[in-house]
């Protein structure tokens, strides 16, 4: 994560010091606003894209989460570093002279190496033997490191001297602000180019990731679960009513849009993006607990179990779950034969989230510590709030006018997949997770277009079907 230059997520001590003032100064509500803005722009694309070919109010795609990803790398290039793209801009798009890479190409290469390949020696990447697995992807990889920074450095001086022609008027992105709260900081706090590019590709790797993985693992949740995508489409249509055509405002509509964080802090519970964080004792420490003393030397190595803690039945079972009515039994998936059979902190119930009315807060606020999806502490993710208006503008978008599921797999002699069967399909695939960069579903990415169902049942990445409601 250090490949490109020092960074919060890397550095300690004064170094991070100072780099956490500077960039946790620039997450204000001008880049929502931005980040919400150009998430409605591009789930917009994606809903084009989807229904370009359609014959009606049904559309299928087996690449939704393929094009979560692109909506992600777009949103952050265009609220990051101010390289706003349309949905397919990047497609047509040409290298600048003496490139081999756009600016989105060397991104989307650099992140898919991120979990290992990037931290080989360059020459090693372009002379990798063709007869050993990875040679194609190091083969691109390799200019892709090359031109990243490049493309980047080329992006800051953009800025800069927009910024100077300007008098000194910044825009709504991550990297003119962070130009401009570096200028503001003396010459010894000021970010230099080294820090500035490594915390611009912080942002945008831990960005990309963590929030494109969230994203495909609440869809196939509201796709297991029906029920409680009803729920968010009630909030929806509440939010967003038919007749209206303004166009959505975020410092109207987001802070209302309850339920649909709820379904993302419960994704996060259960599908935590880090599934231990790591962490350094400096100096000896003293843990009491209700049954016993722990001493923790210095310099030791302490892992926080993150799942742990997110499944953890004294504080999460049965959390604000109130008496059930005849008409809140349609939203809850107590009824649900496989999901009943387990505890209700293993189980995806985003109502628990849910605050009684006459509550402080509308939204659970956990106790310090007991939830960790952005890390916690000093050290807390400071794109927190920028994923949050990320996951919400899209999910507000999407469901807007639809509603998605699961297309049913062709079993062969004319018999199609039960419900049970799909959601035992989807279990699966939840259940067959591993951490790359942060936790992700096997298979659901990197399909590509055209490729369609194979034959007994087999099919690419995760057909998802899109009807209009309106």
């Amino acid at each position: 994560m250090g490949q490109f230059g020092r960074n919060v997520l890397t550095d300690n001590g004064e170094q991070w010091a100072k780099q956490r003032k500077v960039v946790a100064g620039v997450i204000n509500e001008r880049i929502s606003k931005t980040v919400f803005n150009e998430s409605i722009r591009q789930t917009e694309g994606l809903l084009g894209e989807v229904y370009e070919k359609a014959d009606g109010a049904v559309s299928e795609s087996n690449r939704l989460f393929d094009m979560m990803k692109k909506i992600t790398i777009h949103v952050l290039s265009g609220a990051g570093l101010g390289a706003s793209v349309t949905w397919n801009g990047d497609d047509d798009e040409k290298p600048r002279e003496g490139y081999k890479l756009t600016y989105i190409g060397a991104i989307k290469t650099v992140i898919n190496g991120i979990a290992g390949p990037i931290i080989l020696p360059i020459w090693l990447m372009k002379n990798w033997p063709w007869f050993m697995p990875g040679h194609e992807f190091l083969k691109a990889l390799a200019p892709a490191m090359v031109e990243f920074p490049l493309h980047t450095k080329h992006l800051l001086e953009q800025e800069k001297q927009r910024i100077i022609s300007h008098g000194g008027q910044t825009q709504s992105n991550i990297m003119s602000q962070l130009l401009q709260a570096s200028e503001q900081e003396e010459k010894s706090k000021a970010l230099t180019e080294e820090e500035m590019l490594g915390n611009l590709f912080i942002f945008t790797a831990a960005g990309f990731d963590t929030t494109a993985n969230t994203l495909s693992y609440a869809l196939v949740l509201l796709c297991r679960y029906p029920e409680w995508q009803n729920w968010i489409l009630e909030e929806v249509d509440n939010l967003l009513p038919t007749s209206s055509t303004e166009p959505v405002d975020y410092a109207a509509i987001f802070p209302k849009a309850t339920r649909i964080m709820a379904v993302m802090l419960e994704t996060l519970r259960i599908f935590v993006p880090v599934i231990h964080l790591a962490r350094d004792a400096q100096t000896p420490q003293v843990i009491q607990t209700s049954t016993r003393t722990y001493s923790i030397p210095a310099d030791c190595n302490v892992y926080v179990d993150s799942v742990a803690l997110h499944l953890d039945k004294t504080l999460w079972r049965d959390l604000n779950r109130p008496e059930e009515t005849s008409s809140e039994k349609p939203c809850s998936i107590a009824n649900d034969n496989d999901a009943a059979k387990l505890p209700d902190e293993q189980t995806f119930r985003p109502s628990r989230w849910v605050n009684p009315p006459d509550s402080a807060s509308p939204l659970f606020q956990p106790p310090r510590g007991a939830y960790v999806p952005w890390s916690a502490g000093p050290r807390v993710c400071p794109g927190q709030k920028m994923a949050q208006v990320e996951f919400t503008a899209i999910f507000l978008t999407l469901f807007r006018r639809h509603r998605i599921e699961v297309v049913p797999l062709n079993l062969g002699d004319g018999r199609e997949e039960t419900r049970e069967e799909v959601n035992a399909r989807l279990d699966a695939l939840m259940r067959d997770s591993i951490s790359v960069l942060t936790l992700q579903m096997v298979g659901v990415y990197d399909v590509e277009v055209g490729e369609g169902d194979g034959e007994s049942g087999e099919t690419k990445g995760l057909p998802v079907r899109f009807s209009k409601r309106r």
